[in-house]
């Protein structure tokens, strides 16, 4: 989940990693600079101004919201996030569409299942050396929220491919065992069990197998 508000309020419990004077560009665009705050639930900035000296949006991200982050170098020293979710902010919107007023719209009725809104975060430290702590903590913060599609089953008997291979290993022990000489022993010592548990017995086959 992505929330864009007016409000900003500093979180208090939870922060790993504080970074004030942090400007935030999404797609290429400047918002702003304000506050970067990562949490153990979220990720949140805000508490600036834009580049033209209104306050700015305040932006919460919760992690599975965040499909990557990495410390990006050019065009400058940032914490780059990609978001599997379509970021929209008041006043960037405006900006674009002064620029796209006059741009053809006949693509907007084709539909593309693959086209996945996305979104590309590039927050900028006042500080290059605070790169590091800010990935760390955003690691530290996504590894109390793991994705459940990484999660991986325990069970052997769920997993079709893992029963296979044993029952396979199985078997091959098996033909193993019976190869050979070996085969008809095994095969006249099961006849014997099984006509001892009837209260018979086959004495050609018992014979054999003293004469043996």
């Amino acid at each position: 989940m992505v929330v864009v508000s007016s409000n900003f309020v500093a979180p208090v419990e939870g922060v790993l990693f504080e970074a004030p004077s942090t400007k935030l560009l999404v797609n290429d665009q400047e918002l702003g600079t304000g506050t970067m705050y990562i949490t153990e639930n979220n990720v949140l900035w805000g508490g600036g101004v834009t580049a033209a000296g209104t306050p700015t949006s305040t932006i919460s991200l919760l992690y599975p919201t965040i499909s990557m982050h990495a410390i990006q170098r050019e065009p400058a020293a940032a914490l780059f996030m990609l978001l599997n979710y379509e970021l929209r902010i008041p006043e960037l919107a405006q900006q674009a569409g002064a620029g796209d007023a006059g741009e053809d719209d006949d693509d907007d009725d084709e539909f593309d299942p693959e086209n996945q809104p996305l979104s590309q975060l590039r927050f900028i430290p006042q500080n290059e050396s605070d790169l590091q702590a800010m990935y760390s903590a955003m690691s530290q913060g996504q590894a109390l929220h793991p994705d459940p599609a990484d999660e991986v089953d325990d069970d052997p008997y769920m997993d079709g491919e893992e029963f296979d291979d044993g029952e396979d290993e199985f078997e091959d022990a098996e033909e193993i065992n019976l190869a050979g000489e070996d085969a008809s022993s095994r095969l006249r010592q099961l006849r014997l069990d099984n006509n001892a548990a009837n209260g018979t017995q086959d004495y050609e086959d018992s014979e054999d197998i003293s004469e043996d």
